[in-house]
Order: structure tokens, then C-alpha cells, then sequence
């Protein structure tokens, strides 16, 4: 839970632009803002206030009553009455009973433990909130800046487009021109900036998609600082199974349905022992006794009355049809059920790690080949605008090479998302996306 704190709370405080937003800075909105975050820790809040001896049984209970009564008794037509008049009572009584159970069977402390554990269930799923949140931070933000870079990378292209139509019709003005190659960059022209459009139109979506994760106003314009950098590190699957089975959090919450489970067996356990109350207290009363009548011996009396209490009771359930063992019975099973489905998670976990592993090692060999394929294309690009101006390519050559240059950009910026959503993934199966924020 500290953990938890930590991050939402020790933030360090550096000066921003009002449109700046480094990967780090949305990580840190996100975990302030995030609605998910925002609604686990107040259900840590609450659990963290059930989680005290009083509520699991252990303290006494103390009450006060305070009672003020008032009636009319008229014995005047009462033949066997020895006070045939009319009264009037009017009383203050007041009373404090503390009542404590000493013992029911260890139930106070099995009590105890689960809010224990209802508490730390709560942080844990406060923990994998935080954690799926990072992650979607994380993917959003990289979508919405790798969105960015295939815009500069179609402003390029247009750019290049522009350049070369406008020399071509530069030629056909002078009259050395061909009007096939003049029509050819003119529908180029059209083509690119079409794709600039919808380009532009991602990456507004790709923004939206970051602030509402982030819990910022999804029309909110952002300018992303942090570059797009692939971790390159090698992993080792056994290590990273090492940690998953230790920090993973699902299997954390599957530890704890375990724990919850055994103490409601020892709730249950606990109705075979005897269940020993104490109950104390003191009543009061004062009151008054009038009577207007004139031949009455007494018209006016008042009477006191105090009483001390203090009884121990002893309850022991003999028989009740067999309802607490299988009660019992039933707890123990769901408790085999709940281990079964540790196993299960833990296999399948470890199913899902081989495979994003194997997909990281995949995607790092595909991003190198990404790497090398762009640079080559671009050196071609460059010779390419040289061979053009020179004619020794026509303009459909040119293109080719150019549609080369643009898909090999776009296939290097995937590749890199590619290779951090897979890191990314890693990071949160083992339980160290927090960490490494």
C-alpha cells in the first residue's frame, strides 16, 4: 500500500508547458485523474475503515437509555382499590448496560484476520488498476506519437511531391516538359495530401484515446516530448517467470481468495465451541406521585429506585441437524476449488509469458531488420531524387522508390510499438510496470 502512495502522491514537481507531455508526466496524470484509480482506493478507503477489533467482536458494547413517562391513574371507582383516588405519575429513568462477549470459539480473531484480508484484496486490486493504467498510458501515448511521426513522415512525402510537380510544370512552362510526368506528380499530389488528411485525422483520435485514459478532457491538444525508444535489453524467460509467480497481482488476489476462504472455516469452526457473554450494567428511575384530591392521606410523594446488574452467560449449540459440518464440508471444498484455480492461473500465466517472451525476442529481430530496411530506403530515396532530375528514372520509377521510403517508415515506427507493447506487457505479467514507470 505504501507503494500504492507513493507513486499518487510523492510526484516531483517540475515546471511543464501548458501543451508539453512527456510519457513519464501522462503517467503521473493518469494515476491522479484515472477514474478506475480514483474508485479502487476509495474502496481501500472503506476497507481500511472496517479493518479494527471493534468491528470484528472483540470490544463491549455500551449503551445508553434515558427515558421520561408520565400517566394518570383514577382509582376512585375502583371498589377494592386501598387509594381510591386520581394520580397523576410523571418519572425520569435512565439506564447503562455494557455488554462484551469474553469468548465464541476464536471467532473474534478469525474475524479479525479477514478484514485483514479484505483490506489487502482491496489494495491489490487498487495495485492492478494502477497497473492496467500505466499500461494503457503507456500504448496510448506511443500510438498517439508513433500517429505523429507518420505525419511528419506523409509532410515529407507532400513536401517532396509538391517540389517535384512544381518542377515539372516549371519545365512544362518553358516548353521541355512532358505533360504525362506533369499529371502523374499532379496526381500524386492529390493522393498524398489526401493522406495527410486522414493521417492527421488518427492522430487527433489516437490523442483522444490517451486523454481518456489519462481522465483528461478528451479535446485537450497535447505536444508529446518523450521519443519513441524501444528497450533493446535481452530478457531471461526463467528469471522473468521468477518474478511473475512473486509480484504478479492476479495471483497476488488468488492468495488472498484462499486466505479469506480458510478463515471463513475457521468462522464456522468456531460455532463448535461455547460462546461466553458478560452483561453489566445500573437503573435509575426517580419519580413523582400527585393527587389533587383533598382527603387523601399523601398528595404529593416522590420515590428513588436504583439496581446494579452484573450476569455471565454461557451458550453451547449441542445439535443442529449437521448444518455447521457441511457448512464446513462446503468450505473445505470451495477452498480445493480455490487452489485448483491457483494452479490453473499460474499455468496460464505462465502460458501467456512464453508467449509475449517469445513475441518480444520476435519483434526485436523484426524491429532491427525494420531499422536497417528504412536506412536503405531512405540512401535510395536520395539517389532516386538525383536520377530523377537527371532522367535517368522516369516518374513512375520515382514513385516506386518513394512509396518504398514510405512504407518502410511506417513499418519501422509499427515495429517499435510493436516492441514496446510487448515489453510494456512484460513488464505488468511480472508485476514490475510500477517500477519501472
Amino acid at each position: 500500500m505504501k507503494k500504492i502512495f507513493s507513486i499518487l502522491f510523492i510526484v516531483p514537481y517540475l515546471m511543464f508547458s501548458q501543451d508539453s507531455l512527456s510519457l513519464s508526466k501522462a503517467i503521473e496524470n493518469g494515476l491522479q485523474k484515472n477514474y478506475d484509480i480514483r474508485l479502487t482506493l476509495k474502496n481501500v478507503e472503506i476497507n481500511k475503515i472496517f479493518n479494527n477489533w471493534g468491528e470484528a467482536g472483540k470490544l463491549p458494547q455500551v449503551n445508553v437509555n434515558v427515558g421520561q413517562n408520565n400517566s394518570i391513574s383514577d382509582q376512585r371507582n375502583n371498589p377494592i382499590s386501598f387509594a381510591p383516588f386520581l394520580f397523576l405519575s410523571n418519572d425520569v429513568s435512565g439506564s447503562l448496560s455494557v455488554n462484551w462477549t469474553i469468548f465464541n470459539g476464536f471467532g473474534v480473531r478469525a474475524n479479525k484476520k479477514k478484514l485483514e484480508q479484505l483490506e489487502i484484496q482491496s489494495e491489490n486490486t487498487a495495485t492492478l488498476a494502477i497497473e492496467n493504467t500505466i499500461h494503457g498510458i503507456i500504448l496510448a501515448y506511443y500510438q498517439a506519437k508513433i500517429q505523429k511521426e507518420q505525419l511528419n513522415l506523409l509532410k515529407n512525402i507532400l513536401k517532396l511531391t509538391k517540389e517535384k510537380f512544381e518542377q515539372q510544370q516549371a519545365k512544362s512552362e518553358l516548353g521541355i516538359g512532358v505533360k504525362f510526368d506533369l499529371l502523374q506528380y499532379e496526381g500524386n499530389l492529390y493522393t498524398d495530401s489526401s493522406n495527410k488528411l486522414f493521417q492527421k485525422l488518427a492522430l487527433r483520435n489516437s490523442i483522444r484515446n490517451l486523454n481518456l485514459i489519462m481522465g483528461e478532457d478528451v479535446e485537450k491538444k497535447w505536444i508529446l516530448t518523450s521519443k519513441i525508444k524501444p528497450e533493446l535489453n535481452q530478457k531471461d524467460l526463467a528469471s522473468l517467470k521468477k518474478e511473475m509467480l512473486s509480484n504478479n497481482t492476479n495471483i497476488k488476489n488468488q492468495f488472498i481468495d484462499i486466505a479469506l476462504n480458510q478463515e471463513d472455516i475457521s468462522l464456522a469452526k468456531s460455532q463448535f465451541y461455547p460462546v461466553i457473554n458478560f452483561n453489566s450494567g445500573i437503573n435509575s428511575t426517580v419519580g413523582q406521585l400527585n393527587t389533587n384530591d383533598a382527603s387523601a392521606p399523601i398528595r404529593k410523594a416522590q420515590s428513588k429506585n436504583l439496581n446494579y446488574y452484573g450476569n455471565f452467560t454461557l451458550n453451547f449449540k449441542l445439535y443442529d441437524g449437521g448444518k455447521v459440518r457441511r457448512g464446513i464440508k462446503a468450505l473445505e471444498l470451495q477452498k480445493e476449488i480455490d487452489q485448483l484455480r491457483m494452479t490453473q492461473m499460474i499455468d496460464q500465466l505462465t502460458f501467456e509469458l512464453t508467449n509475449v517472451y517469445e513475441l518480444y525476442l520476435t519483434r526485436l529481430q523484426i524491429f532491427e531488420l525494420t531499422k536497417k530496411a528504412f536506412l536503405v530506403s531512405k540512401d535510395n530515396l536520395e539517389i532516386a531524387k538525383l536520377k530523377e532530375q537527371s532522367g535517368l528514372i522516369n516518374s513512375f520509377n520515382f514513385r516506386d522508390i518513394e512509396m518504398s521510403y514510405l512504407s518502410s517508415g511506417v513499418s519501422l515506427y509499427q515495429a517499435s510499438y510493436d516492441l514496446m507493447e510487448s515489453n510494456a506487457t512484460l513488464l505488468k505479467m511480472t508485476g514490475n510496470i510500477i517500477q519501472n514507470k
